[in-house]
């Protein structure tokens, strides 16, 4: 009997110390994650959407659809001139539309067809994945179907 509880015992203790290890992976991730940050910080002075997306950094309306994106996930053309207009001042949807065009093109955001008359924009997973690497997030888009 004492033999079986001192393996029963040895056996807890290792899926303990196993458990810590897994905490302790998750934590050193999250600490090099932090360092990362600071460094990209420290070398363009911000966090901005054009640290991942340079071709975007020249054109602050190109700039600001992207944020959009981000808050909104998805959009089409009217609610991402409204949300422009909020935050812009102004904003017509001719001229979202044009600069659509131009960020699809780029592979910066992708139109996903709702029905035969509607539409709406996205950001394009690549994009999404490299904020994600840049912020340390380790999320796969096999668990995820927002973008």
């Amino acid at each position: 009997m004492p033999d079986e509880d001192l393996a029963r015992e040895v056996q807890e203790l290792k899926k303990a110390l196993e458990a810590m290890r897994a905490s302790f992976e998750v934590v050193s991730r999250m600490a090099q994650s932090y360092l990362r940050l600071l460094n990209v910080y420290a070398e363009y002075g911000g966090l901005g959407i054009d640290v991942v997306i340079p071709e975007i950094r020249h054109d602050p309306i190109a700039r600001e659809i992207v944020k959009v994106l981000f808050d909104l996930r998805r959009a089409n053309v009217s609610q991402i001139a409204r949300e422009l207009r909020g935050r812009r001042g102004k904003a017509s949807r001719n001229t979202v539309r044009a600069k659509l065009g131009e960020l699809e093109k780029l592979g910066i955001v992708r139109e996903v067809p709702l029905d035969e008359r509607g539409r709406v924009y996205t950001l394009s997973r690549e994009v999404i994945k490299r904020w994600l690497e840049l912020i340390g997030m380790p999320i796969r888009f096999e668990q995820t179907n927002d973008y």
